[in-house]
């Protein structure tokens, strides 16, 4: 192990702090969705790093599937030293920092929750003050960017109303502010992230990136999909895919096709929600009021389908069965994780109004306009009678339109093309950035790093 540690410990290799999937797995119901994201920017890097004939350690520190390991997958070497909800678990991750003394570049992945409990992801900043304090040339990943709770109030079980909103609002952007001081670059993954954080941090060291679509994915074809899953060749089915939760609408759209069969006589619309509880929010009193009430509605109607989390062998068949996937969104907390695997399909799609913010992307704008979209074509609001409406009233020439624009915009997001701009932000570190890791690093740590190595 020893030998191992050694190997991956040179200034030309790359450490990842993030959540990451178990081995053999990327799409994973023991770590939050950020986890899928890291194990794809890394396997897109390595082919990049391939095709220039580079090689560049990979060192990944990330959370615990049950139990602390260390372990080599494809040439990465995953290290689960750190628990959700700790806080002690940050010095696991110092003393890691300092045991990969000569590593240079660090790739951070943050979402609120990834690393635990409010408690825990508001002493985050001091890992980044850490990696500056050890003059690491650091690359932190916002997934999420909000500066307004009243937007997930039902998310967090609160109301918009409660004066509790404007503390937490404060809170947010003092947040924002100590946790992009310390990294030399931020990554966001829409435009309209970096929108949200100008006043907040310096916008020239920001970079969006959008959201990786997996082109890798398995294809099967609609009839072998609809059979194993019991589907009949005449039904319309909607798709809803991902966790149960408040700001992605699981519950507006489950209502409205429950109330549908009452209000018109087309039975054969149908609902399958795969998915099941938020990995990262179950245990809490008003969420699990809230899923059982998702149970509930569900349980009412022959028209709908809960199948709880899906495996990753088992993604294809769910949206190769579908005709139409619905991002039900209540606000823009992230780059949908959904949206990106529906591209990985080419499977037509709406979204609601909500997310209309993704059109301050210039590749969003140029795949609606490649595919001849209007606004009107691809957003919906979230209101039942129209929603339902719009869903009868799709043509083949529509759906088709929506299908084509769901292709391109995947073409245009493939990790395989993202990769190219993660590698030309973290190959930017020059010679004398190497050389202050190396010789002005304090005496002290260097010593340190030594003995925890013996």
């Amino acid at each position: 192990m020893k030998n191992i540690l050694t190997k991956y410990n040179t200034a030309n290799s790359l450490l990842i702090i993030s959540s990451y999937p178990e081995r053999g797995v990327r799409y994973s119901g023991k770590v939050c969705a950020v986890g899928g994201v890291a194990k794809n920017t890394v396997k897109s890097l390595q082919t990049s790093l391939k095709e220039r004939k580079e090689k560049r350690p990979i060192i990944v520190l990330t959370v615990t599937t049950g139990k602390r390991e260390m372990y080599v997958e494809d040439n990465v070497l995953v290290i689960r030293c750190f628990e959700r909800n700790k806080i002690l678990s940050y010095i696991s991750i110092y003393k890691k920092l300092l045991q990969f003394n000569n590593v240079v570049d660090v790739l951070v992945e943050f979402e609120f929750a990834s690393f635990g409990n409010a408690k825990t992801t508001g002493l985050f900043p001091l890992v980044l003050f850490l990696l500056r304090l050890l003059n690491k040339n650091t690359t932190l990943v916002l997934h999420q960017v909000l500066t307004n709770v009243s937007e997930i109030a039902g998310h967090i079980g609160m109301t918009k109303e409660s004066p509790n909103t404007i503390v937490l609002n404060i809170f947010l952007k003092l947040f924002y502010r100590a946790i992009t001081l310390f990294p030399q670059h931020i990554i966001v993954l829409e435009e309209v992230f970096k929108k949200r954080l100008e006043g907040l941090t310096n916008n020239n060291k920001i970079t969006v990136i959008p959201h990786g679509v997996d082109q890798n994915m398995k294809k099967i074809s609609r009839n072998v999909a609809r059979k194993a899953l019991g589907i009949k060749e005449n039904e319309k089915i909607l798709l809803y895919f991902g966790y149960l939760t408040w700001y992605k609408g699981a519950d507006w759209l489950v209502k409205t096709i429950a109330s549908q069969k009452k209000k018109t006589k087309n039975s054969k619309l149908k609902l399958v929600v795969a998915g099941g509880p938020s990995f990262t929010q179950k245990g809490k009193a008003h969420y699990d009021k809230y899923v059982n009430k998702i149970y509930k509605l569900a349980g009412k109607s022959k028209n709908i389908t809960i199948t709880g989390f899906v495996n990753e062998k088992d993604i294809s068949l769910y949206f190769a069965a579908c005709d139409l996937v619905v991002l039900p969104y209540r606000t823009m907390l992230s780059s949908s994780g959904p949206l990106s695997l529906t591209c990985s399909f080419g499977k037509p799609l709406l979204l609601s109004n909500h997310l209309k913010a993704y059109t301050y992307s210039r590749d969003f704008q140029e795949a609606m306009k490649e595919s001849d979209l209007s606004i009107n074509d691809l957003f919906f609001p979230l209101q039942e009678k129209s929603f339902l409406k719009k869903v009868q009233i799709l043509s083949k020439g529509d759906i088709k339109k929506l299908q084509t624009f769901s292709t391109l915009l995947g073409q245009k997001r493939a990790f395989t093309n993202l990769s190219k701009a993660y590698y030309n932000l973290l190959s930017s570190v020059g010679f004398y950035s190497k050389l202050a890791n190396s010789i002005i690093t304090p005496v002290y740590l260097r010593i340190y790093a030594r003995r925890h190595e013996r």
